[in-house]
């Protein structure tokens, strides 16, 4: 995907009666770094909705974003969190595979460690549209907002990332005795990122009885694909990982849940850059006030009314639902 530098918006028609609208914008010279996914079956008229905030380059958000929904609209919601682990897993042995003592490199190596080496959050909306019932899954800090007019009523999910108490006490539980995991409000005082998809660095195995023997080697080999002007991880091997006792640190497992929803419903889901600048509420009555006007495209009235006051500093990508 080449650089956003202006504002990319565009309007998806589901039904004849349902749209979804979308906005993508990156403030800076870098190629962006976000995705999105918009996924319809006829058959069952379902319509899964997904956001994945990429960092660390764009393999990993765009593998999952082009590989995920896939794989969510063959199976009930039930199932979610299962698919966002295997997917996840099945990332970490392709490359695990390639660096093996027993076996040679695959021909897609590079690709392999490219899509571990970076990391993306993901967010999905699974909506029956017959029973108006939705269903979340969210690994990490993307945010749903679903808003109510007539009951001024905003439900929202939670951001989970290394400032959130409930990912910290997490992280606490199943790693007892390491004190130093979230430092200056990262993990490891380098990461935000709690949950998510790639980011082998805090996911691939120590080595047992070598130490860490094991590990240093996968760091060696990610950062031998790093672009040339930056330094790589393997040269800071020590500040990076002093208290790399018992992977995986990240998790791809999602929060899940439900929310019904109502005709008049306005479904906002966006990336971090967003919720960085504006609360969910006033997100919720900007998009009101999209409607009453007559907007064309929700999503693009929304990020242009807050740029317009202030500059994002990261990626944003936004998607509104008006059921």
């Amino acid at each position: 995907m080449p650089n956003v530098k202006e504002l990319v918006s565009s309007t998806l028609e589901i039904t004849p009666s349902i749209s979804v609208d979308i906005v993508q914008y990156q403030p800076t010279e870098r190629t962006i770094e976000d995705r999105f996914s918009t996924t319809f079956d006829q058959a069952s008229n379902r319509l899964i909705l997904g956001v994945y905030d990429g960092h660390g380059g764009t393999a990993t958000a765009h593998h999952v974003s082009t590989t995920l929904p896939v794989k969510l609209i063959q199976h009930p919601p039930s199932r979610h969190s299962t698919l966002f682990e295997e997917l996840d897993n099945s990332l970490l042995n392709a490359f695990i595979n390639d660096h093996s003592l027993f076996r040679s490199r695959s021909e897609n190596w590079v690709a392999h460690a490219e899509v571990v080496k970076s990391g993306c959050t993901a967010l999905i909306f699974d909506i029956d549209l017959n029973s108006m019932l939705g269903s979340f899954a969210n690994a990490g800090d993307c945010r749903l907002v679903v808003y109510n007019p007539s009951k001024n009523n905003v439900r929202q999910t939670v951001d989970l990332n290394a400032k959130a108490v409930s990912e910290v006490e997490r992280l606490q539980h199943q790693h007892p005795g390491e004190d130093m995991l979230i430092v200056s409000g990262r993990l490891f005082g380098k990461v935000m990122s709690t949950r998510g998809f790639g980011d082998g660095y805090y996911k691939l195995p120590r080595g047992g009885f070598m130490g860490n023997r094991k590990h240093r080697n996968y760091i060696d080999i990610l950062s031998s694909i790093e672009r040339k002007n930056k330094v790589r991880m393997n040269a800071q091997y020590n500040s990076y990982f002093y208290g790399y006792h018992t992977p995986p640190y990240i998790t791809a497992a999602p929060e899940v849940g439900t929310l019904p929803l109502e005709t008049g419903d306005v479904v906002i889901m966006a990336s971090d850059g967003l919720w960085d600048l504006i609360s969910s509420d006033d997100a919720a009555n900007i998009v009101l006030a999209g409607v009453a006007s007559g907007e064309t495209c929700l999503a693009t009235y929304l990020l242009e009314s807050v740029i317009g006051t202030q500059s994002p500093g990261d990626d944003v990508t936004i998607l509104v639902l008006q059921m």
